[in-house]
């Protein structure tokens, strides 16, 4: 005989289904949850990888942005690891070096371009891998004056690694050829503005700056070897009455004349012969007795005669003269150039005196 459950065993039962239900909505509210976090994880993955999709778009653009900038640069770019290895090249150096960049990539640098640096202290890997931070070196000059290269100015600055260490070199080369030329311009117009400087423009003997500065340096030096410094100064005879008959221009051709008769008859590189002002020019002879200065200047003056130039208002001669002074001292302590010239002075003042076209050595009162 089944028995029928009792009230007891019925309100147990209950009480179990009841603590199902309660478990089950447990459940199902943690499944949910479960859920939302699930959800919300998916969104936050593909917003990741959609992030990451555009990344690598982004670094595929500027990788190929950087190709294009690195390839088309005009200098000439390479970059090579500790080992001496080529990682990259661009276009620019690769045509420099008649080079392809399959046949760059991955070979020793100094395979690609030897220069007189490689192998040795002053590599220029091997002075930033120990601590430099920016070499620059003038290839050519590297490698010798070759005119059938072209000059480069190689930069080279360390090749830093994920970790900030130092994993290789960047090598820059600069096609200074434009900067030579302007360089050996600007040289060559310094050289001129020195030129310019010391040499009178009508005659092109040296100028009264060059005359000074000339006989202050040779007077300091043979005052230290007791040597004697002669001085010719030299007047064109009656040159206010040429310049008044034949006129200015014709009064410069003159002085031009005299100007090339006097550097013709100074032969030794160490005098100088310079136009001193208006018509009046001074010859400086270091090392020279009185009688080799008056030799000199016996032929300057015949040389002048030689030249023949007509001045009919010459009061001495139908042609242009000089009246020439000679001076002669061994340089000391208690002389100066000044006196030098002076007594030169004096003695073409004496020239003048009796009667031009002829030269005088100074003799002390």
């Amino acid at each position: 005989m089944s028995g029928k459950p009792t009230y007891e065993e019925l309100e147990l039962r209950v009480r179990q289904l009841e603590e199902s239900a309660s478990i089950l909505s447990r459940v199902e509210s943690e499944l949910e949850a479960v859920n939302q976090e699930l959800e919300a994880s998916c969104s936050q993955f593909e917003e990741i990888v959609a992030r990451s999709n555009q990344m690598a778009v982004e670094a595929e653009i500027a990788n190929l942005e950087l190709n294009q900038i690195f390839n088309a640069a005009a200098d000439g770019i390479w970059v090579i690891n500790s080992d001496f290895t080529v990682l990259r090249i661009n276009q620019t150096f690769l045509r420099f070096l008649g080079a392809d960049n399959h046949g760059a990539v991955n070979r020793k640098c100094y395979d690609l371009f030897s220069i007189p640096l490689c192998h040795g202290p002053k590599c220029p890997l091997t002075r930033i891998m120990t601590g430099e931070e920016r070499i620059e070196y003038d290839i050519q000059q590297v490698c010798g004056e070759n005119e059938d290269e072209p000059p480069f100015l190689l930069s080279v600055t360390p090749l830093i690694g994920l970790s900030g260490e130092k994993i290789g070199i960047v090598g820059n080369f600069t096609d200074i050829a434009d900067r030579k030329k302007v360089e050996a311009m600007l040289q060559e117009a310094n050289r001129k503005l020195q030129y310019l400087a010391i040499i009178d423009g009508l005659t092109q003997l040296a100028n009264r700056r060059r005359f000074d500065e000339c006989l202050e340096q040779e007077w300091k030096r043979l005052k230290r070897e007791e040597a004697p410094l002669s001085l010719i100064m030299c007047d064109v005879d009656f040159f206010k009455l040429y310049n008044d008959t034949y006129g200015h221009q014709l009064g410069d051709d003159c002085l031009r004349s005299v100007a090339e008769a006097i550097r013709q008859s100074v032969k030794r590189s160490t005098d100088l012969a310079a136009r001193y002002g208006g018509e009046e020019f001074g010859v400086i002879l270091p090392n020279t007795n009185k009688e080799g200065a008056l030799h000199t200047a016996e032929v300057i003056r015949n040389e002048i005669k030689q030249i023949k130039i007509v001045h009919s208002q010459s009061k001495v001669s139908r042609y242009v003269t000089l009246s020439l002074g000679i001076s002669t001292m061994i340089p000391s302590q208690g002389l100066s150039p000044e006196a030098l010239v002076k007594e030169a002075d004096k003695a073409l003042y004496t020239a003048k005196e009796q009667g031009r076209d002829r030269a005088v050595v100074y003799i002390p009162d």
